[in-house]
């Protein structure tokens, strides 16, 4: 297979985070996993990726972050770029840069964008050797999102959340999202979270429709545990958000607002407390990882 070609220049790729305006968790499995109802939707607060030539052939990655983030092999980029270079059967040569920008642990899916943006990019760079069907294996098996964001389009995903369907008519929202200061186990919550099997739900295609459905059924377990969720999803009710949720497993929560006006009141109220970070934006009516631009 093709090698990646020596980078003359430093690439940057941005990779999105994304929030779930209804998350129903519907029966576990035999495999253990669950059954989930959800949509995903991409959003427009981003982590960068810097890819740069590597003196060896063994890849690199640095990462930039105001948060803890473990051990560089642990990080879905670097498992990213190493089941890559197995796939290919060839040795990459890329050190990347991470720059964290979506809180780590918040359900908003930035380590799975992180894990696709790598593979895109690493597969257009070595003239795309892996067809489509074959990325989205390995992004399967870094991740349950991971699949999702090697295109990030509003979708619903079923299934273990691996059967993706795109939602054409997902309409724009203006978002504020807000972060507490604590990050919250993925595993530890879908082992307390009691499945229940619903009706199908309609796809939402208006503002309205959205707020209607929005749902999740990792509240009820996670606010008794952590009292600060509730208060936040309160504040931007009180706020004017028209309708706010936990986004995933947590912890970060997101309120829908009717605009920008409405959301930036919003946000002045609740940025400086100390308890949390509030980030402003937007959904993400799709996203792509190239055109490649050098980085500055």
């Amino acid at each position: 297979m093709p090698s990646i070609a020596k980078l003359q220049a430093p690439i940057r790729v941005r990779t999105p985070a994304k929030i779930t305006p209804y998350l129903q968790v519907l029966a576990q499995r035999p495999d253990g996993y669950h059954d989930v109802r959800l949509a995903l939707i991409p959003i427009s607060l981003f982590d960068e990726l810097i890819f740069t030539q590597c003196a060896g052939a063994q890849p690199m990655l640095s990462v930039e972050s105001t948060q803890p983030l473990g051990s560089v092999e642990d990080n879905l980029v670097y498992r990213a770029i190493m089941a890559f270079q197995r796939a290919v059967e060839d040795p990459v040569g890329v050190a990347v840069h991470l720059v964290k920008r979506i809180p780590a642990g918040s359900g908003l899916g930035g380590g799975s964008g992180n894990a696709a943006g790598t593979l895109v990019t690493l597969n257009r760079l070595a003239q795309q050797p892996l067809a489509e069907e074959r990325l989205r294996r390995i992004a399967a098996e870094l991740g349950a999102d991971v699949p999702f964001f090697l295109n990030p389009r509003p979708s619903r995903a079923e299934g273990r959340g691996d059967r993706l369907r795109v939602l054409p008519g997902f309409p724009g929202l203006t978002l504020l999202v807000v972060q507490p200061a604590f990050a919250i186990e993925t595993r530890m919550a879908y082992a307390q979270v009691r499945p229940r099997p619903r009706e199908d739900l309609s796809d939402p295609s208006s503002f309205d429709e959205v707020v209607s459905a929005m749902e999740n059924d990792f509240e009820s377990v996670l606010f008794p545990q952590y009292p600060l969720l509730e208060e936040i999803k309160a504040r931007l009710l009180e706020a004017g958000a028209a309708g706010a949720l936990l986004t995933g497993t947590g912890s970060a929560l997101f309120g829908c607002f009717l605009d920008e006006g409405l959301r930036d009141q919003a946000h002045a109220r609740l940025q400086g407390d100390a308890r949390w970070q509030v980030f402003p934006c937007e959904v993400l009516p799709r996203h792509d990882y190239h055109p490649l631009k050098p980085a500055p």
